[in-house]
């Protein structure tokens, strides 16, 4: 599990490191029970307080992407491909509301290409 934290980002650093988490568990870098960093070792790596390994860890876990086993730490969930299914569906919902928006304001597909590429590019930023 390979993390790294910009400190001039404007994302959070807890965001970040459950951003950088969850692209691994999706993309199949980590696979079903592959046992996670603990958050103390994560914080001391990355050099970041305990609270902000703990955040990121909690919100990968109310995804439904991690679970915890008290006493033995946390780990990747086997269900990962139902996770990315769902994304993938609010993705395309989203997508659709954001299509009628651009339609009504006059949008052509072209501008909604740029402007979906302008926003991915300042997220990897």
């Amino acid at each position: 599990m390979h993390i790294t934290i910009s400190m001039q980002s404007t994302i959070p650093a807890y965001e970040q490191i459950k951003m950088q988490i969850k692209a691994q568990i999706l993309s199949g870098q980590l696979s079903p029970d592959t046992p996670l960093v603990s958050m103390r070792q994560l914080a001391r790596d990355l050099r970041v307080s305990v609270i902000t390994t703990t955040r990121a860890y909690g919100d990968l876990e109310a995804e439904g992407l991690i679970y915890t086993v008290q006493g033995r730490g946390s780990f990747v969930k086997g269900d990962a491909e139902m996770v990315r299914r769902q994304y993938l569906r609010e993705i395309e919902e989203s997508l659709q509301t954001a299509v009628e928006k651009g339609r009504a304001a006059g949008l052509h597909l072209s501008d909604l290409q740029n402007r979906l590429e302008e926003i991915y590019h300042e997220q990897c930023n």
